[in-house]
């Protein structure tokens, strides 16, 4: 992903599910991270990671706030022939060697589609971000450790 340009403004950023789990469990680091990006105007969220925290509520109240989700962050709509597109990702990646789900793979052509940085821990998918060659930019800026 090319750098910013000077004066430009930071790219929007699709925070994971196993994030935002974090960050409702106040985990720290993440707490911080994601206070600062929805302080930013910078967080915008999916229809599937919506479903996923919405399948893992464990109270009215949850249910409540991951509905509200789509109406306080910017939505990213589906393209036409994003879940195709995500299976022939998976399929390019499994002939080079990397494993990763559907799921996984339908995240990164969303952040790629909408040209914003995917935050997620997702290590198999950090690892895989070269081998995918698709222009997937993460947040925060980190490397593959293998």
């Amino acid at each position: 992903m090319a750098p910013k340009a000077k004066g430009q403004l930071p790219l929007p950023v699709l925070i994971d599910t196993p994030v935002w789990q974090d960050y409702f469990r106040k985990e720290p680091h993440t707490f911080r991270e994601v206070n600062a990006l929805m302080d930013a105007g910078r967080v915008c969220c999916s229809d599937l990671g919506v479903a996923e925290l919405l399948q893992t509520a464990e109270t009215d109240e949850e249910i409540k706030i991951f509905q509200d989700f789509t109406h306080i962050f910017p939505l990213l709509r589906e393209s036409p022939g994003a879940w195709v597109e995500a299976a022939r990702l998976c399929f390019k990646l499994r002939r080079r060697g990397k494993q990763l789900s559907l799921r996984d793979c339908y995240m990164a052509v969303l952040a790629r589609d909408h040209r914003v940085l995917l935050y997620t821990t997702n290590k198999e998918l950090v690892q895989a971000r070269k081998a995918m060659a698709i222009g997937l930019g993460l947040f925060p800026k980190r490397k593959a450790s293998a």
